[in-house]
């Protein structure tokens, strides 16, 4: 091979490497996957940021998370440990980053969820649910108020309206408590914000 034509190759060589790191460099989203059985219980440490928590029919954990700048990408942190019926989910984002993450879990599910601050969406999960948050909009799928034995709900500075169980209150410190013969149990506390409990399938 003549000097001229090694040296061609190992310019497109290097051209190639430069576009493929500038192309990791760019991304701005990742995943994390683990099995996962149904009616397990699931422990997640949500630091600040937007999430939405899914059911679906997959026995798995799924965490797609992404940030507006590429470059605090790789300072999010994920943690997932799973240990037999019993998983403990985490997350450490850098702070103004835009943090969102979707978190697919199995639609039969104990959640127990704390968040910081940021806005929270669960859906399509059935199970026990005990969920706190210092500040943010809370909208909760909670299916059928039947399947509920216990349900209480509170508010210190925002609205709390719950459809399925036909309450709806504004202003500081609102709360409210409700029994019922399901065998599930829900909890749901939010410092400042909104708190919603709905029903995805009334509401299809």
């Amino acid at each position: 091979m003549s000097s001229k034509v090694a040296a061609a190759v190992l310019g497109a060589a290097l051209v190639a490497a430069a576009a493929v790191g500038a192309v990791q460099e760019a991304r701005t989203s990742d995943a994390l996957e683990r099995p996962f059985v149904s009616n397990g219980r699931i422990r997640m440490n949500l630091s600040a940021g937007d999430y939405r928590i899914v059911g679906g029919p997959a026995d798995r954990i799924r965490v797609e998370w992404s940030v507006r700048d590429a470059a605090k990408l790789p300072r999010v942190r994920i943690g997932a440990d799973v240990r037999g019926t019993e998983a403990a989910l985490s997350t450490d984002s850098p702070g103004n980053s835009g943090f969102k993450a979707v978190v697919h879990v199995p639609a039969q599910a104990d959640l127990y969820v704390r968040l910081t601050a940021g806005d929270l969406r669960v859906e399509s999960i059935r199970g026990n649910k005990d969920i706190e948050l210092h500040a943010g909009d809370v909208d909760i799928d909670v299916g059928r108020a039947d399947d509920y034995q216990h349900v209480d709900a509170s508010v210190w500075a925002g609205d709390l309206t719950a459809a399925p169980f036909n309450v709806y209150k504004g202003g500081l410190f609102r709360s409210f408590d409700w029994s019922g013969k399901g065998p599930y149990r829900l909890h749901a506390h939010l410092k400042a914000g909104d708190l919603r409990l709905f029903s995805k399938s009334a509401e299809e």
